[in-house]
């Protein structure tokens, strides 16, 4: 009986729909990178009243989330670095 040998691969074969999916969900994951930067940097420090303001931590939190997101995606990091924009995960 002849036996098969079945490699599995963690990245998908250049060019395949699988390739593709996870490319698309690569760059999403950069956009959102981007957006949630922006927003924070357009968001004010403090919100509420001036007798009682609060610290505006959102912003900050949703970057550190979405940062953490991006190193986790092999994709999206070998992306930001072919692009020389690895600074996105510590802005």
């Amino acid at each position: 009986m002849e036996e098969i040998m079945v490699t599995e691969t963690v990245t998908p074969i250049r060019g395949t729909d699988a390739y593709w999916r996870q490319r698309r969900l690569a760059f999403a994951l950069i956009q959102s990178l981007e957006q949630a930067i922006h927003v924070r940097n357009q968001a004010p420090m403090y919100v509420g009243s001036a007798d009682d303001p609060m610290e505006n931590t959102g912003p900050w939190d949703r970057v550190c989330q979405v940062q953490d997101r991006v190193r986790q995606n092999p994709l999206a990091l070998e992306t930001l670095a072919a692009q020389k924009r690895l600074m996105l995960l510590t802005a």
